[in-house]
């Protein structure tokens, strides 16, 4: 309506100033005074044709990719435009564009603001750890509104821009601040947010869901804490280091002492080792030399008993008797006999 009107009295307008022209001209030219009959002629057709082709021009939108056009009439949802050339009665039905490709939300330090290229951009949120540490939390939220959900999402929450206020902002800062509440700073301070951005993430799809949006994508880019407790997080950690430097130092000092123990321990046993292994040296070779004493003996033995058998087994008779005869003396030896009986000499030579 408001379109209507405007063309109305721009044409009006038009339409008016050419008919004031032409009376204005005749008036000037004609000596019977000015023709207002043309010039009423003419300044109607002028208002005809301004208004005839703004109306023209209203009667068709043009809808780019990328984009859904809601057509409303007299505050009334009437339908969806999909992209190209569609018509519509002019200066009556009026259109709402929503982008259906991926929107960027994202918060940011104030002072990048500009820098951001996200297609809207908001200050970081402030909020607090479960132990008190102040914290600013910066987050991207990446979405798209459902083509489909477009006439709904028109009558309930307005154009692009009053749905990205009411439900991207509003419920994205939301869900950061209370959600972070629940986390010690020391957990988010390490870099394990993880746990915490698919917390936020899964509550945000949730909400998108119930608007008629779709979530792809939220992230927590970084989370700034107070310079105090930074400081007090370095301390920390130098004085945990400290710690793990001395408890390496007194690791390596009992180390060397285990070590001097071993090595004093190694060249004891390898001492009481040489001292058993010579005196198993000399008692083996008193074993070996006592052995080949006796062995020695055993043989010397073992010849002089072969020597007396073999001359035990040369004594016959016959070489006794001969012996007899190469050793006698000539005097006749006298020999009792057990019956006190003398034995003649000649009988010693016979068997």
């Amino acid at each position: 309506m408001a379109k209507f009107i405007s063309a109305l009295i721009f044409s009006l307008i038009v339409g008016g100033g050419t008919t004031a022209l032409l009376i204005g001209a005749t008036r000037r030219r004609s000596t019977h005074g000015p023709n207002w009959r043309a010039a009423l002629l003419v300044g109607s057709l002028a208002f005809l044709a301004v208004f005839g082709g703004l109306a023209l021009m209203d009667s068709f939108t043009q809808v780019q990719y990328g984009t859904v056009a809601v057509v409303t009439q007299f505050g009334r949802v009437k339908g969806v435009f999909k992209p190209g050339l569609n018509w519509k009665i002019p200066f009556i039905q009026d259109t709402i564009v929503y982008r259906t490709q991926e929107i960027v939300y994202e918060t940011v330090d104030p002072a990048e603001l500009d820098v951001s290229k996200a297609d809207y951009k908001d200050v970081e949120v402030d909020t607090a750890t479960a132990d008190g540490q102040q914290i600013r939390a910066r987050y991207t939220v990446r979405f798209f509104i459902e083509p489909d959900r477009a006439t709904d999402i028109a009558q309930k929450l307005g154009p692009e821009d009053r749905v990205v206020e009411k439900v991207v902002k509003a419920a994205s800062r939301v869900h950061v601040r209370n959600i972070l509440k629940r986390y010690q700073a020391s957990q988010l301070y390490s870099g394990n947010v993880e746990e915490a951005q698919a917390e936020i993430e899964e509550r945000l799809r949730g909400e998108f869901e119930k608007a008629g949006l779709q979530l792809t994508f939220f992230g927590l880019r970084s989370i700034v804490f107070t310079d105090a407790y930074k400081e007090a997080v370095e301390q920390k950690q130098i004085e945990a280091e400290n710690i793990i430097t001395k408890e390496n130092l007194a690791k390596q000092a009992e180390f060397e002492k285990q070590r001097t123990i071993t090595q004093a321990q190694a060249e004891a046993e390898r001492q009481r080792l040489e001292r058993i292994g010579i005196a198993q040296g000399e008692a083996e070779a008193i074993r070996v030399k006592a052995q080949a004493e006796a062995d020695a003996i055993r043989v010397k033995a073992e010849a002089q008993a072969r020597a007396n058998q073999l001359i035990a087994s040369s004594l016959t008779p016959e070489v006794i008797q001969w012996q007899a005869v190469q050793n006698w003396n000539g005097n006749y030896p006298l020999v009792l006999g057990t019956q006190g009986q003398y034995i003649l000499p000649g009988d010693l030579f016979t068997k």
